[in-house]
């Protein structure tokens, strides 16, 4: 919801200013003009200044970065002489850490820790819409993996980085083959 500030004296009931809606969007007011330009987003002028209506922002969808795919991968094997590998960790999320949980997460994507020695993908997903545990899913090339004793010095400094916030105690941890994938 966005709230007004009455000191500005472009504050109009149900309005909201072209830089008010960059920042609600996350956009820049660069991307928001071209919105406007394109007929997505209907601007109104009022006296010098350009206001939009907060319920055509409120309701407004920006576009996907990047090209849109027309056509889902093709699922295929990795090269027959090398492998793939996948570990999965499910840990419990401490009771009512849920909030410094993500907020620690995106400071970690941030500030691009943690990032696992030759991993080729790493999730993080939520156990459940609650978020009372939490997945780890990290992917390697068998040519690009290090050893066991770097994949749990990588593994240890994340769980040190958490421990506040996950129950390593009682996490579950599995390797596995990938046998197919996009």
């Amino acid at each position: 919801m966005i709230e007004h500030n009455e000191n500005e004296p472009s504050a109009i009931p149900g309005y909201i200013s072209t830089k008010q809606a960059a920042h609600l969007l996350g956009v820049s007011n660069h991307r928001l003009y071209q919105y406007v330009k394109a007929g997505r987003l209907p601007v109104v002028r009022i006296g010098k200044a350009f206001m939009l209506r907060v319920e055509d922002v409120e309701r407004f969808k920006p576009n996907p970065s990047g090209r849109m795919r027309t056509k889902a991968p093709s699922w295929r094997e990795y090269r027959s002489h090398s492998k793939m590998f996948a570990m999965d960790v499910l840990v419990p999320v401490r009771p009512g850490q849920q909030t410094q949980l993500v907020e620690k997460l995106r400071a970690i994507q941030q500030d691009d820790l943690h990032t696992f020695s030759g991993t080729v993908a790493r999730y993080v997903l939520k156990g459940d819409e609650a978020l009372t545990a939490l997945h780890i899913l990290l992917i390697w090339r068998d040519i690009e993996m290090p050893d066991e004793v770097g994949r749990q010095e990588d593994l240890r400094a994340f769980q040190e980085e958490l421990k506040d916030m996950l129950d390593w105690e009682k996490a579950e941890y599995s390797m596995n083959e990938v046998i197919i994938h996009t």
